[in-house]
């Protein structure tokens, strides 16, 4: 367990008893600091959430929509203890939880190997030691959940196709075998065709091995396939969350009404 308090009041803590949820954001209020004004010696700060609250539970996928800039991103950093400025509460009942971001080309080095860059997680783990044998029964098992051949262990991300490297970014964010992730927009950069297929393969792991997601995305249509429940996020705020069909059958909020008329689900 750890668990620190910030500048602002704000507490955050891992390893916590929450029961039967994963995650739990209580009351959350996030700010970033203008650095614009260099000489200046007063901190300017910009609220960016507003009073959020949710839970994700054991084994859900909770989706978070909503347009861009809305403050969805903001919440993923803060849920892995990125941002520091922030009022409220965050408790999570594992460790800071793993990422899988929109652009996998981005978030993985492109000096190194597929199999140096899923040994890379058991390498830096705090919370054991995985002897060389070890690590390499792991990495063999992980590779074959997402569905890779073995083989890619020896090329590098540009000598991969971009299914490819979402899968290896998959991959290495299930490494450790965590209990929480966070799938920011993770296939809005891929065709429909590969999209359905890493829709596919997250649904299977979850199923295979109990794993809870917060699925960030501002496309409707993906979070009604592969969602338990969702989270509709405006100007920083959660206007309405539920059950998925709950929500797209009776919305209650007019914003969550227009984003599904938009996307033609109304």
């Amino acid at each position: 367990m750890a668990r620190y308090e910030v500048e602002m009041g704000g507490i955050y803590e891992t390893g916590a008893g929450l029961g039967g949820n994963v995650l739990e954001v209580r009351g959350l209020d996030t700010f970033y600091r203008d650095r614009t004004r260099i000489f200046s010696q007063k901190k300017t700060l910009t609220q960016v959430l507003h009073e959020v609250d949710f839970h994700i539970g054991a084994g859900e996928i909770v989706g978070l929509c909503g347009e861009s800039g809305c403050g969805k991103t903001t919440l993923s950093k803060a849920i892995c203890g990125i941002i520091r400025d922030f009022r409220g509460e965050i408790l999570l009942a594992g460790d800071r939880p793993q990422m899988v971001f929109q652009d996998p080309y981005g978030s993985l080095n492109p000096a190194k190997t597929v199999g140096w860059l899923l040994e890379e997680p058991l390498r830096v783990d705090r919370t054991r030691s995985w002897s060389a044998s070890e690590r390499e029964e792991r990495i063999a098992e992980v590779i074959d959940q997402v569905e890779l051949d073995r083989a890619l262990l020896e090329r590098k991300p540009a000598e991969l196709s971009g299914g490819q490297r979402q899968r290896v970014a998959i991959a290495t964010a299930i490494m450790r075998n965590p209990s929480f992730i966070i799938a920011d927009e993770p296939v809005s950069a891929l065709d429909v065709t590969i999209q359905k297929q890493v829709l596919e393969l997250l649904r299977s792991l979850h199923e295979k091995t109990g794993l809870s997601m917060l699925f960030i995305s501002h496309d409707l249509r993906v979070v009604y396939q592969i969602c338990d429940r969702v989270m509709i996020m405006r100007e920083g705020r959660i206007l309405e969350q539920g059950v998925v069909d709950e929500v797209y059958r009776t919305p209650q909020h007019e914003y969550t009404k227009a984003l599904l008329a938009a996307a033609g689900l109304r």
